[in-house]
């Protein structure tokens, strides 16, 4: 048998017994990334996780696999098809095409004699910040402070003497048909193909961390939640390319402010007398105070429209979106009884 029924492969893939051969492939995938030792160097866990599909990822291995687990003794063993057929695929390690697993996620280099190290990618990196509703309506630059993986200084790197830089190395098994050879992530260098030195010793990665600091220039009106790319300031690669840094920018909410498509909205604080007499208010804007007049007879709910203020930039035509004023009514909740007496005069006319 080239599996142990005494691993819980379901477990290891985090995926129900009565997963299908695909779900198993898309959880490899998943956790082929996560754990890749080229990328975290958790050699262990990924072998851990590639012994798992090897056999749930063929529906053949995994009846067999299922069957010793029931006790059902091997059913199906003697079905192999021949040492052309789904046999082959048994002891090939990945057991799928390489190209289909890694070839989007790590940029291809599986092909030939290719070590996988050629091609590779550094990983993308994510980071969040927030800025105020000021910020989103006049655009500011800001200084993001992150972590990446660099490359030491002073590395030396050289095929692994095991692989030959081929990243994985051949075994002859006994099977219950003779000798068969299969292949294996290489112990020594963890599937990387290379090893690397530092001052004469040997070190397992050739990464280590460092604060970076990048400047961002966010600009006005920018969508919330969206995505700022820079290229090349993600975690470091060795012979292949620089990760990606992607900066989130969140918006603030504001109890005075609001966008509603590409018009601003401001809530301001008025009396009747104001509604009905008419008034002149200063309110806080992005941009700094304003005066703004509420016309006379202004009825309650509606809003008054303050041409050129709005939220961004210029239009194609030169021309801004506007400032709506929100009156909200300030209803006294106490009265004098000379006040209370004014306020009767007033409804009896």
């Amino acid at each position: 048998m080239d599996f142990d029924v005494k691993k819980d492969y379901y477990k290891i893939l985090d995926i129900p017994e009565t997963a299908t051969a695909e779900d198993a492939k898309k959880a490899f995938k998943k956790l082929a990334v996560k754990h890749h030792p080229d990328r975290w160097w958790d050699k262990a866990k990924f072998q851990e996780i590639n012994e798992a599909y090897q056999t749930l990822g063929d529906e053949k291995k995994k009846a067999q696999y299922d069957a010793y687990r029931s006790g059902g003794g091997g059913q199906g063993w003697y079905d192999f098809g021949g040492f052309g057929g789904w046999w082959q695929g048994w002891f090939d390690f990945w057991g799928v095409d390489l190209g289909d697993i890694f070839g989007n996620m790590f940029g291809g280099g599986f092909g030939g004699q290719q070590t996988r190290a050629e091609s590779f990618s550094g990983e993308d990196i994510k980071v969040a910040i927030e800025i105020t509703f000021e910020e989103w309506f006049l655009g500011v630059t800001k200084k993001v402070a992150y972590n990446r993986k660099i490359k030491m200084s002073g590395i030396d790197e050289k095929n692994c003497s095991t692989c030959k830089g081929q990243w994985r190395v051949s075994r002859t098994v006994q099977t219950p048909f003779g000798m068969m050879q299969t292949q294996t992530v290489c112990p020594d260098c963890g599937g990387v193909g290379h090893q690397y030195t530092k001052d004469g010793k040997t070190i397992k990665s050739p990464f280590e961390n460092h604060k970076e600091t990048i400047e961002v220039k966010i600009p006005e009106g920018i969508d919330d939640g969206v995505y700022i790319k820079f290229t090349g300031k993600g975690h470091q690669w060795l012979n292949g390319y620089d990760g990606d840094l992607y900066i989130k920018i969140n918006i603030q909410t504001s109890p005075i402010y609001e966008r509603r498509s590409d018009n601003l909205y401001i809530k301001v604080p008025v009396t009747i007398f104001d509604l009905v007499l008419g008034a002149e208010k200063q309110i806080t804007h992005p941009e700094g105070k304003l005066k703004v007049k509420i016309p006379k007879a202004t009825q309650v709910g509606d809003m008054v429209k303050i041409s050129g203020k709005w939220f961004g930039k210029w239009w194609i035509f030169g021309k801004k979106w506007d400032l709506y004023l929100i009156p909200k009514v300030d209803i006294p909740k106490k009265l004098s009884k000379e006040e209370e007496k004014l306020w009767k005069e007033l409804a009896s006319i």
